[in-house]
């Protein structure tokens, strides 16, 4: 036996020294393994403890939640601890950023009233889709027959007086129409104050005679000075005189809209008038109605132009129709439509409008000596001004 100071013996240690050498080796030899590459026990252990303590503070919600429904008593105590640990410590909110990464949460904190607003919100946005989408379809006009003919109403200035007798009689023919004629000398849109078209339309023509087919001309007389709604004085041709008329044809348009999308209106523009008339501006005017027309389906243009000018759309008096006859289109007055030009015109309304509507059920045979030759055609594009136009 070796006595404690003498050479070759192990050093005297402190007992509070040898105490704590003991301690460590006993909480510290479970994590040393006796082999390499392995774990030991003890930390195997404690690893499951940490991470059954984690899961239990992660959970503890849940825990809670299930513990409720069983009415167990102590396990809700424990349970609720657990709970308020893990909100003290914001595990809880951990847990969820985990699961919403995962993408296993599911629910929200969004409130029963907000999903209501949202609901709201996405109906109306829907209602709004289908309205749009209702508008950028053109009128369904029932396909006419004998037994259940079309009504057409025709009107408009002066200048639709022989138009409208023409178109009249034309659409008579096929056997599938009846029509009524309106027009009012003088009148157009310039002059609300002496024959408002617009009131006239939806008081009168609309609910009255009810046509599923409307067929109008406005313009000879509205190249004049107009007064707008806050009682300027507006000179003809100037920006805000155009900027006024563009304002009263769109909104005339507007007016003549079915709700149930079941009435069609032809909007003709003004002819080309000739230059020794005091006429002026038809170019202007042709332009605004056709790029008004052109974002409304309900309303669709005709271009009149073409079937009274020459191969340079400058105003003609005469020219042949189909079956090569030269004969005189316009009045004595440069303005008005003779017969001739009427006829032209109106068998190319009733072709447009075979286009638009089903008439099969219709007999149409325009005479060659009517109509206009197949080269005189509708232009797609209709500019502001014309070169030489007055």
């Amino acid at each position: 036996m070796t006595t404690p100071g003498r050479p070759g013996s192990p050093p005297v240690r402190p007992p509070g020294e040898r105490q704590e050498g003991f301690v460590r080796r006993v909480l510290l030899r479970p994590f040393r393994s006796g082999r390499p590459g392995t774990m030991p026990a003890g930390l195997v252990l404690v690893i499951m403890l940490l991470g059954l303590s984690l899961a239990m503070v992660l959970n503890a919600d849940a825990t809670l939640r299930k513990s409720n429904a069983k009415g167990d008593g102590w396990r809700n105590g424990v349970a609720s601890v657990i709970a308020t640990v893990s909100d003290t410590f914001q595990f809880t909110f951990a847990r969820s950023r985990i699961d919403q990464a995962l993408g296993k949460n599911q629910g929200t904190r969004i409130d029963a009233a907000e999903l209501v607003r949202r609901q709201q919100e996405a109906e109306a946005a829907q209602q709004q889709a289908d309205a749009l989408e209702a508008a950028r379809r053109p009128p369904v006009i029932a396909a006419p027959t004998p037994a259940a003919p079309v009504h057409l109403w025709v009107g408009g200035d002066s200048i639709t007086q022989t138009l409208g007798s023409s178109l009249q009689r034309v659409i008579a023919t096929t056997g599938v129409f009846t029509s009524t004629l309106d027009y009012h000398v003088s009148t157009g849109l310039a002059r609300p104050d002496y024959f408002n078209w617009p009131e006239h339309l939806v008081k009168d023509v609309v609910p009255k005679d009810q046509p599923s087919i409307l067929v109008m001309m406005f313009g000879a007389n509205d190249g004049q000075n107009m007064t707008d709604l806050q009682g300027r004085g507006l000179q003809r041709g100037s920006p805000e005189w155009l900027t006024e008329y563009r304002r009263r044809v769109a909104a005339t348009m507007d007016l003549l809209k079915s709700p149930t999308n079941d009435r069609l209106t032809i909007w003709c523009g003004p002819p080309p008038m000739g230059p020794g008339t005091k006429v002026h501006g038809m170019d202007e005017i042709n332009h605004i109605i056709w790029s008004e027309a052109s974002t409304r389906p309900w309303i669709q243009y005709f271009d009149t132009w073409p079937f009274f000018s020459d191969t340079n759309l400058q105003y003609t008096l005469e020219a042949p129709n189909a079956d090569g006859v030269r004969r005189v289109l316009r009045q004595k007055d440069d303005v008005h439509m003779s017969v001739v030009g009427a006829d032209r015109l109106s068998w190319a309304l009733l072709d447009r409008i075979s286009r638009l509507v089903d008439l099969s059920a219709g007999h149409i045979a325009p005479p060659p000596s009517e109509v206009a030759p197949p080269s005189i055609v509708e232009r797609t594009e209709i500019p502001p001004t014309m070169p030489g136009a007055e």
